[in-house]
């Protein structure tokens, strides 16, 4: 890589031999460098590549408000939640984690209290991400020398979240989040019961409530040639169907689409699910 510019004592504008533009993050790596300098991918503590049609300026701007310990902290926790959740450590899951601890460390010396409201919708939706998020806050405090709050897991399961399904920012994680818990409720509603989050058919309504926000932020829902398993479902399951309809408005409403006949007729079958698992323990 060639030193384009020195941002400040840690940070470098570079190209690389393809010709593109970096942002090389190291350790005292602009100390008496200058344009033309040859660096070695070798000394950089963190690599970063605007996006497309991003400002490479900006984004040089964003990291230089992040302490440098915080930007290596995330790299080790995405190194983590590869391990753990076989996310792919990115740019796009290291940065958000970066300026999140940044901005958490900087709470908790000035006694600002996190707010978390959907602390409880995590613990039930995403367990091995909160696991993951728990696990990391060893690692923050060996690396930054600062013991975050407990529940700074949940934001760190959220990054997780966002990472998985490439939903860029907070809040499309804690709307999804936010949605799943509200589908649950509805059927408890509809059918009298309190459904068992930690039973098998409840993490497989979630797994396929979390991949149906993929589908749709993708344009790809599940659209079926044939109908007839999709009038199998609905002809089997009617009181499923009705409680669907419910949820379908619901999701319709957060996700400012509409779900496609087989979208909706497969969740109703996932609902049926639920209420066999209730029924079978009665």
């Amino acid at each position: 890589m060639q030193v384009k510019r020195v941002l400040n004592n840690n940070a470098v504008l570079a190209v690389d031999d393809d010709g593109k533009a970096l942002v090389v993050i190291g350790r005292g790596l602009g100390h008496g460098r200058r344009p033309g300098d040859e660096i070695s991918r070798e000394v950089a503590d963190q690599v970063f590549v605007a996006a497309e049609n991003a400002n490479l300026e900006r984004l040089a701007r964003f990291l230089d408000d992040i302490p440098l310990d915080c930007l290596n902290a995330a790299g080790e926790v995405a190194v983590l939640a590869q391990k753990r959740l076989d996310l792919r450590v990115s740019q796009a899951l290291v940065v958000p984690l970066a300026d999140h601890l940044s901005f958490a460390v900087e709470r908790l010396q000035e006694g600002i209290p996190a707010q978390f409201p959907l602390a409880w919708e995590v613990s039930q939706l995403y367990p091995k991400e909160l696991a993951t998020g728990r696990e990391a806050l060893d690692l923050v405090e060996a690396s930054l020398g600062v013991r975050l709050h407990e529940d700074e897991a949940v934001a760190l399961a959220m990054h997780f979240v966002n990472a998985q399904f490439a939903t860029p920012g907070m809040e499309k994680a804690m709307q999804m989040t936010g949605v799943i818990a509200q589908a649950f409720a509805l059927v408890d509603k509809t059918f009298g019961f309190t459904v068992d989050q930690q039973s098998m058919n409840a993490a497989r309504f979630v797994t396929h409530l979390r991949y149906l926000f993929s589908r749709v932020a993708s344009g790809k829902q599940i659209s079926e040639k044939s109908s007839v398993l999709v009038d199998a479902i609905i002809q089997s399951h009617p009181e499923a169907v009705v409680c669907a309809a419910k949820i379908q408005y619901l999701l319709e409403m957060g996700l400012d689409t509409s779900l496609t006949r087989d979208e909706v007729a497969y969740l109703a079958l996932h609902v049926a699910r639920l209420v066999a698992d209730v029924n079978e323990y009665r």
